[in-house]
């Protein structure tokens, strides 16, 4: 009776969020909320990304990513709350956004789930990144309260995802399994 009574106020509180396009800065302002079972997820991420890369972390955490990056990249954390040296706080559901430097990668590693309006933010950042690097667990048969249980503010199917990408001028490049999400590189088309 108590998972399903946490369940049912998980949700709640998750549709107040989108409702209110608020984030949910108590969960992930403390890094206990940062389970060291995603670090396999973001070392995978990690792989695909190229030598001597500027890149930005969005949702940086613990930055496992930083400790997993080939040689001579340059890094820059970007969390909700300051976690430590060069971090950009930023709190993607918030209206003004601040402007990102140039970046060979983006990476979202369990992040998007939590962006109330991901078109508008991938539009955001469109002129100042080459290549995103994102995981998502995409809606396939469950049922879209199920995941406002995780506090997923948004439920894109495969397809759908890969259009916000495209309408802003991205190609899929390649994409891999991760437990129950996916992988996804999207390389911007030159012109």
């Amino acid at each position: 009776m108590k998972i399903k009574i946490r369940a049912i106020n998980n949700i709640i509180k998750t549709y107040y969020r989108k409702f209110f396009n608020k984030s949910d800065f108590k969960r992930w302002s403390t890094l206990n909320s940062y389970s060291k079972d995603w670090d396999s997820r973001t070392i995978k991420m990690a792989k695909l990304i190229s030598p001597n890369s500027k890149v930005i972390e969005f949702g940086a955490g613990r930055k496992v990513l930083k400790n997993h990056l080939p040689e001579n990249c340059s890094y820059t954390p970007s969390d909700i709350v300051d976690r430590g040296i060069e971090t950009v706080v930023c709190d993607l559901n918030q209206k003004k956004l601040p402007i990102f430097k140039d970046y060979d990668y983006a990476v979202f590693s369990g992040v998007l789930e939590y962006v109330n309006d991901v078109p508008r933010l991938i539009r955001h950042l469109s002129n100042n990144i080459d290549t995103f690097i994102i995981s998502y667990a995409i809606l396939k048969n469950d049922l879209v309260l199920k995941r406002g249980i995780h506090g997923w503010v948004n439920n894109f199917k495969e397809k759908e995802l890969i259009t916000i990408f495209n309408n802003t001028g991205y190609k899929l490049l390649d994409n891999y399994n991760w437990l129950n999400q996916k992988i996804y590189i999207f390389k911007r088309v030159k012109k």
